[in-house]
């Protein structure tokens, strides 16, 4: 039996084309969920093809999202407690099995414990990602390094970051991210179907959510502030839960009348406002190696990332600098690439290989 762990919409998204072509195949599966999203991930789910979880491990903070570190505390606490008393039938669980964790939040790390103690493989798919400071991103760069320890099968996403998991066995690499995946599987999804909410004038999009980041207020300041001021065009800064508060209290008190917030929309519906966006500005791993599929100008405003998509290219790092932002906006044409060819499907790669390892069977 393969058994799916997570717990955000990042993961969600990206773990959906994996599952979808296990549902083709008919091959069962599990998802144990920690909804460390809440109301995002359950809305998700369901416009992502997923079904409703096979178990619940935890319910975020008291069936909220976490949104201070007492929350997290908690909801990890939370997952504790039910691993402790759900050791005894995970252990008994059929094999063979495999637990699958995904990327680098803390679910990655608390569904390699669970899949660990319980006696069972752990999958990692998105493995070997670095940046090369345990600092930025924190702390998720900390967390792969935990999972690329325990893990005991790593789907890297290039020969890269293959190379960053040298010494360990069982390292495939998939050829790219299944985000390349999830971002065709919706393009095709909506082909022929275009939908109503595209702007008919020139956009770009804005997605700052990170914690380093909207706990900065100087920098979120100064950041939207540079991005009102130089932006050629108008820009829709889409927001969630966790950043809606500090970014619309922003735009407020600085009278920044060229950003709009706009909510997150279901996957399919935000591929096709990326995919007609003329620029993105985003601290958000997972839209960078969306925006390289398209080849959309992106500046990726964090201190450091552990993705190589679109660096080089269509992508460039600002490490907070306002100048950089300055220099992105007035020429943002110039990162402007043709989109990403067709290559091998990651998650086909992913499928093929779980089946090969005889991971596909009934519980």
């Amino acid at each position: 039996m393969i058994v799916f762990i997570y717990g955000t919409t990042a993961e969600a998204i990206k773990l959906a084309p994996v599952m979808r072509r296990l549902d083709a195949r008919e091959v069962p599966y599990q998802q144990w969920v920690t909804f460390q999203h809440t109301e995002a991930l359950r809305t998700a789910m369901p416009q992502l093809g997923l079904r409703a979880p096979d178990r619940v491990i935890a319910n975020g903070w008291r069936g909220k999202p976490l949104k201070k570190p007492v929350h997290m505390v908690g909801w990890m606490t939370t997952v504790g407690l039910w691993t402790l008393k759900n050791l005894g039938s995970l252990r008994r669980a059929s094999r063979p099995s495999v637990v699958l964790v995904h990327g680098d939040t803390m679910t990655t790390v608390l569904g390699t414990f669970i899949g660990r103690l319980a006696g069972l493989p752990v999958a990692h798919v998105e493995a070997g990602l670095r940046s090369g400071d345990w600092r930025h991103p924190f702390p998720e760069e900390l967390d792969r390094r935990i999972v690329g320890r325990l893990a005991e099968v790593h789907y890297a996403p290039t020969d890269e970051t293959a190379r960053n998991l040298a010494g360990r066995r069982n390292v495939i690499v998939t050829q790219g991210n299944t985000v390349k995946d999830a971002v065709r599987d919706s393009a095709a999804k909506r082909a022929g179907n275009p939908g109503e909410d595209v702007s008919d004038e020139p956009y770009g999009l804005v997605l700052l959510h990170r914690f380093e980041f909207i706990s900065n207020l100087t920098l979120v300041r100064d950041t939207l502030q540079t991005l009102n001021d130089q932006s050629p065009v108008a820009l829709q800064v889409v927001v969630d839960s966790y950043s809606r508060d500090a970014i619309e209290e922003v735009i407020g008190e600085l009278g920044l009348d060229r950003l709009t917030t706009a909510p997150k929309l279901e996957h399919a519906a935000f591929v096709e406002r990326l995919q007609n966006a003329q620029l993105v500005v985003t601290d958000s791993g997972g839209v960078q190696e969306e925006s390289a599929v398209f080849g959309i100008p992106t500046l990726i405003h964090r201190m450091a990332t552990e993705r190589n998509e679109g660096l080089g290219t269509s992508a460039l790092l600002s490490r907070w600098d306002q100048d950089v932002v300055r220099q992105f906006l007035q020429d943002a044409d110039a990162h402007r690439a043709g989109s990403d060819e067709v290559a091998a499907s990651p998650s086909d790669i992913i499928v093929e290989d779980l089946l090969a390892r005889g991971y596909g069977t009934s519980s």
